[in-house]
């Protein structure tokens, strides 16, 4: 039978270890804010945002195969020099979806795209 003083031990050091891998590691997150899509990247949020952009008001007609070529990259560009961020002002007009440009298109996939919205949100900096 344990003692109380080692079950005490046990939760202290168990306790330490957690904070200390939040410390070492950061918090899990399987939203990648911090990250890009651009000109060359394959996968989920790249036909994410392909599908955004085919509801949004430059409708390039994108066959959202998730590859990232030349179309797509026009296209984003086209949406970042006729749209604004989520505070009014003007997007960086880059061809790269990061943050803001992520955030403007993601709204586009919650209203137009509901069954997108959870894989989007998971696979799109926004």
């Amino acid at each position: 039978m344990l003692k109380l003083s080692n079950v005490k031990r046990a939760a202290v050091v168990a306790a330490s270890a957690g904070l200390a891998l939040v410390a070492l590691g950061g918090t899990a997150s399987a939203h990648p804010t911090d990250s890009v899509i651009a000109y060359g990247d394959r996968g989920i949020g790249v036909k994410c945002v392909q599908l955004a952009l085919n509801a949004s008001n430059v409708h390039p007609g994108l066959d959202p195969d998730g590859v990232w070529g030349k179309r797509t990259e026009d296209a984003v560009r086209k949406f970042q020099q006729m749209n604004t961020d989520q505070w009014g002002g003007k997007l960086d007009v880059d061809g790269v979806v990061g943050t803001n440009t992520g955030h403007q298109l993601m709204e586009l996939i919650v209203h137009n795209e509901h069954d997108w919205g959870n894989t989007c949100w998971a696979n799109m900096p926004s």
